[in-house]
């Protein structure tokens, strides 16, 4: 991995507790201004100032819209949703648009290597987290007092459509973060219990933790009834940490981790989908482990984990799809997701939907488990 990519990956955290000088922020949101909650009455496109159209447009177009019989502001607010929503999005363009860095321009994209694509997007993306955090985006604290789920935290920007708008003003391919929240935050959110989304959602917010998700194996696609990366539980009697740990093994070369987004140079953590063995050696099928891939001070690799970048592709080449082996990766008993399942300290395992409404702990009594 080049030390470009360590750089920025650690850069990450850094920039959640990033402090501004007045100077600073006056002239950030001197830019960006607040986000509009009134109809744009002017029709003054923060995108394109004085509403002159961008350089790149051709003059033709121009004068063909202008002998349009309709109104196509009034067409943009109908797509949007209201007038309000399109001035809300355009604003947010502008920042990308306008952005004095420069760092989002797509210009070269196409003369450069791959691991420049792959650098650039993730200064990119260090760049929109930026953005961000001055201007405030981010989610609210929750006041769900629910024992099941903690929902999203204070300062989380990736659940906000602000976000969204962002990422698609953007137009490149996928970040290399993409599978972060696509995958992995939802995977914590979904299947993991309360106190561990206390534990790893703060972490995931301010980046220290930077997640993919990892099911395709080489052998198998997504067929995932016949995954052969195990879990095996470890007592402490065993010779396994206080409370026991999994052994994380991928014993054939078929069992191989193989294309999952996010995990060849980026992320330093996985969800892992693998089969699940218990203290008495029973195979309870697939279950979701969170992984440690990579150290979250400095990006190297932590012992047993080999992992890496697949290589150039057709398209989509900002993403590092990757492969990943374990020889014998040892985490604590609590890093299986156990909303819906647990093993106990001896071994034990139990599903949570069997307990109840009479669950089996099937899909289908999750599901009843809900409502």
């Amino acid at each position: 991995m080049s030390h470009q990519t360590k750089t920025v990956c650690t850069a990450l955290p850094k920039i959640c507790s990033l402090t501004f000088t007045p100077t600073q922020l006056l002239t950030f949101f001197t830019m960006t201004s607040k986000f509009s909650t009134s109809t744009n009455t002017t029709n003054e496109d923060p995108r394109e100032p004085n509403n002159c159209p961008p350089l790149t447009l051709s003059p033709d177009l121009t004068t063909e819209r202008l002998k349009s019989s309709f109104n196509p502001l009034a067409i943009t607010n109908f797509i949007d949703g209201s007038a309000d929503a399109t001035s809300k999005r355009r604003l947010l363009e502008s920042w990308i648009i306008r952005d004095p860095t420069g760092v989002f321009s797509n210009d070269d994209n196409n003369y450069l290597h791959r691991s420049e694509r792959h650098t650039r997007a993730l200064a990119k993306f260090v760049r929109l987290v930026e953005l961000c955090r001055a201007a405030g985006v981010g989610g609210k604290k929750s006041n769900n007092t629910s024992s099941s789920s903690v929902n999203h935290l204070e300062g989380e920007i990736i659940a906000t459509p602000e976000f969204l708008t962002l990422v698609n003003a953007i137009s490149d391919d996928p970040f290399p973060t993409s599978l972060h929240w696509v995958m992995f935050v939802p995977n914590i959110l979904t299947l993991c219990d309360a106190e561990q989304q206390a534990q790893w959602l703060p972490l995931c917010r301010d980046w220290k933790m930077i997640g993919c998700y990892a099911q395709t194996e080489l052998g198998h696609g997504s067929n995932i009834r016949a995954l052969e990366t195990t879990a095996t539980f470890l007592k402490e009697s065993q010779g396994a940490a206080p409370g026991g740990e999994w052994v994380i093994n991928s014993p054939t070369l078929t069992s191989t981790k193989f294309w999952p987004g996010t995990l060849g140079k980026t992320a330093n953590h996985a969800m892992v989908i693998a089969r699940l063995i218990d203290g008495c050696g029973v195979d309870h099928g697939i279950h979701n482990f969170l992984v440690p891939l990579r150290s979250m001070e400095d990006h190297t690799l932590l012992p047993g984990v080999e992992t890496g970048d697949i290589g150039p592709k057709i398209g989509y080449n900002n993403m590092d799809n990757g492969f990943a082996r374990f020889d014998n990766v040892r985490i604590p008993r609590r890093n299986m997701a156990m909303r819906f399942a647990v093993v106990d300290e001896e071994g034990v395992y139990e599903k949570v939907g069997a307990k109840k409404k009479g669950g089996s702990g099937d899909a289908a009594s999750k599901v009843a488990c809900e409502f």
